[in-house]
């Protein structure tokens, strides 16, 4: 169960042992290699899990504590669970059961698939996820073609990054669109192509509020357990008002489920935070919007539409005051910021809210981590001041073999010589600066394997990192993101016992992608596959 704060993850005793005519409680894991992940020692064969914790791990089955239960991995190897350090849950489990929109290639295919679905389905708005109109070679569908199609439901379909969306013509006369903006009209003044970000989040929370609320629950409980399917025990849900709403983060926060959900509040009102008692807020606080919505800041303008540099969506003072005041209540803070100009307005504002506090604020930036998300474009300068301003990057390797790499989005955005700068992972990790790998689930799939692979094979080689150093990204790189790997991350006595069998050694394969989990633990709790100890629970 996630307490208020994502606090699931607080020490707790293990449970006493049994009197003497019973072995004490707990369970024996074997497999055939444990990774473990720690310093002292790399590499064991069994684990020993009582209550939520781990409190034996070695090499010899037989020298194990005395214990009731045994498990055979025979075949498997065992290591710490995963963790996805940036997610949306409830469209993420949307796009699992409603109209998936990824493998559409064209805007007729995309009109055929919204008519499909709404002979098939019922419901009061057909919500699509994850078209990606780059290499459409045909228009997108008006919002006379969408209604024509939809049997009379609202319509309102997600660009694959969320930061653009397409709806039918009844919302656009329902929603309140007339100053907002993100909208572009043709000579007629009718809305024409994507709407961008102010408009397009007004008819994303007119969306959400329309939908009917058990449809929500059931994809919140798919999401979960299609997490914990992959070997995810923690999941960090960013929410947010211009993304599902506070009665869906309400849902997550006071929710009981199966996996670990640490959440994120994505608006400047620190109240929301507060009144839960999260030690977090942000997440997806917007500095800007998305390079192929093209509402991502850039210090120069677009490659492919030299008009635009982005969006900024906030002024200076507005985040400065806000880092500081966040800062001062103990928060830790995440933004959303993808382009160059948004992170050196990050990193320019939180320089300014540290000057403000005790010490220059040394201490406190090193005690809260402040978070970045995404960070897709990073000046050289600020990469080097990084490090002393103890900021984690939260990245998404999904996001550069999806779009990196010759003829791809980055490079029709920013051009050869930018693209080739993306996603710096090994600068990062060159600089100490802490990584904590995600997935933006809905925007890519939920697979910590494959982001592993990605950030080993990138486009550009000089951006890649080991299959250890990815792993530890994917796992600890999270822990310490939410401030828990004093408790929960590697596989040694005392930590807490969040751990994944996967069949064969993905840790060492040539490919570990597909690997097929058979057993996930978070707090001791099986959350998938099967064992004898007790079962986590689903909202």
């Amino acid at each position: 169960m996630t307490a208020p704060g994502g606090r699931q993850g607080q020490p707790v005793a293990p449970e006493g042992e049994g009197g003497a005519e019973a072995p004490p409680r707990g369970t024996l894991l074997v497999a055939d290699r444990v990774v473990t992940l720690g310093h002292a020692r790399t590499d064991a064969r069994a684990v020993l899990v009582r209550g939520s914790r781990v409190v034996w791990v070695g090499d010899d089955p037989d020298l194990a504590p005395e214990h009731r239960d045994h498990v055979d991995l025979e075949g498997c190897v065992l290591g710490p669970a995963f963790v996805d350090a940036h997610v949306h849950l409830t469209p993420t489990g949307l796009s699992e059961t409603g109209l998936d929109l990824s493998p559409v290639t064209s805007g007729e295919e995309l009109l055929r698939a919204v008519r499909t679905f709404a002979d098939q389905h019922t419901g009061r708005v057909i919500w699509g996820q994850g078209f990606d109109p780059h290499r459409f070679p045909d228009e997108l569908p008006t919002p006379e073609d969408l209604a024509r199609v939809a049997a009379g439901r609202a319509v309102y379909l997600s660009r694959i990054d969320g930061h653009a969306s397409l709806v039918d013509a009844r919302t656009l006369a329902s929603a309140p669109l007339s100053r907002a903006q993100g909208v572009e009209r043709d000579a007629d003044g009718h809305i024409v192509g994507l709407l961008k970000r102010e408009a397009n989040h007004i008819v994303r929370r007119w969306a959400v509020g329309a939908m009917d609320e058990q449809e929500l629950a059931v994809a919140r409980r798919h999401a979960v357990r299609l997490a914990a399917s992959l070997g995810i025990a923690s999941v960090h849900e960013m929410g947010g008002p211009d993304i599902m709403g506070l009665a869906d983060f309400d849902a997550w926060v006071t929710g009981q489920w199966p996996i670990e959900v640490v959440p994120y509040w994505g608006g400047l009102d620190l109240e929301v935070p507060l009144s839960y008692g999260l030690r977090q807020v942000g997440g997806d606080l917007f500095l800007d919007g998305s390079l192929g919505s093209r509402t991502a800041a850039l210090c120069a303008p677009y490659h492919d539409h030299p008009e635009t540099s982005g969006h900024l969506e906030h002024d200076d003072d507005t985040l400065s005051d806000w880092l500081e005041e966040a800062s001062r209540a103990g928060l830790q803070v995440g933004v959303h910021a993808i382009g160059d100009a948004a992170v050196e307005q990050f990193v320019r504002c939180l320089r300014d809210a540290a000057r403000r506090l005790p010490d220059g604020g040394r201490d406190v930036l090193r005690r809260l981590r402040h978070r970045i998300e995404h960070a897709e474009l990073v000046p050289g300068e600020v990469l080097d001041a990084l490090p002393g301003l103890g900021v984690i990057m939260s990245v998404q390797p999904a996001f550069e073999a999806l779009w990196g790499g010759p003829g791809g989005m980055y490079e029709a955005r920013l051009g050869a010589e930018r693209a080739r700068r993306t996603n710096p992972f090994r600068a990062f990790a060159d600089r100490g600066v802490g990584v904590a790998f995600s997935s933006d689930a809905n925007v890519t799939p939920m697979d910590p394997w494959g982001a592993v692979h990605a950030a080993e094979h990138r486009h550009h080689p000089e951006h890649a990192v080991s299959r250890l150093e990815a792993v530890s990204m994917q796992t600890l790189g999270g822990r310490s993101a939410a401030r828990q790997e004093r408790y929960v991350g590697v596989v040694r006595a005392g930590q807490r016992a969040d751990l994944a069998a996967f069949e064969g050694d993905p840790y060492a394969a040539d490919d570990p992608r597909g690997a097929r989990c058979v057993l996930t633990l978070s707090h001791g709790r099986v959350a998938h596959g099967q064992a004898p100890l007790p079962m986590g629970v689903s909202g």
